[in-house]
């Protein structure tokens, strides 16, 4: 977010303007402690980010509302509640199950949960990989910055922050080995900022992280 203009714009007008309503929620990120930012006030990060409890998931049912059964059946009524995603509600029954039935345990299914948080993650991500794009937007912002006698290629860029490692250069590398390895790093530098650049215009949109254009 600190790399959005126009939410940094936001900042400067004390929240007023076209992201007024996100600046309600985030406040002024341009502080200098993220824990500060993400503590203060009461607990902003679980505000944000926090999934919401919900009344149940799957929750067994008393005798008294049972069906009537066979005397001799081994029975376990349960109510669903279907807003829910099926692969959440698959691991909240096996969980159930494995508390409820007396034999061998079943395995847990595993898969994503339906999503109740103020601030959903648009999908999965990698913490590496996001701090490795916002290290090369930076570097590729500071570039262009420069006036053009003085700018350096993509993969020079790349190569200055390890990016691909097994692109790095060697002594005994060929011309080919060498035009590879810079293609390489261009392609991976270009990729790199294009995301980053996407992510950060979404963030002025409350999605985190989002890199599709």
């Amino acid at each position: 977010m600190r790399r959005s203009t126009d939410y940094i714009d936001c900042c400067i007008n004390a929240g007023s303007g076209e992201l007024a309503a996100l600046y309600a929620d985030f406040g002024d990120v341009r502080i200098d402690s993220f824990r500060d930012w993400w503590g203060a006030p009461q607990n902003r990060g679980e505000y944000l980010f926090a999934e919401q409890p919900t009344d149940f998931s799957v929750k067994k049912l008393d005798e008294a509302v049972s069906t009537p059964m066979q005397a001799n059946a081994s029975v376990m009524l349960v109510a669903v509640n279907m807003e829910l995603g099926r692969r959440f509600l698959q691991k909240r029954f096996a969980t159930l199950l494995q508390e409820e039935h007396q034999g061998k345990r079943g395995r847990i299914s595993l898969g994503s949960t339906a999503s109740s948080a103020r601030y959903p993650l648009h999908r999965n991500f990698s913490a590496h990989n996001l701090k490795e794009m916002l290290r090369t937007y930076d570097a590729v912002t500071a570039n262009e910055a420069l006036p053009k006698s003085q700018r350096r290629k993509l993969w020079q860029i790349g190569e200055s922050l390890s990016l691909v490692p097994t692109a790095m250069p060697k002594k005994w590398d060929s011309v080919y080995e060498t035009r590879h390895k810079h293609n390489t790093m261009t392609m991976t530098v270009s990729r790199y900022t294009r995301n980053a650049r996407a992510i950060i215009r979404n963030t002025a949109r409350g999605q985190f992280p989002n890199s599709e254009p």
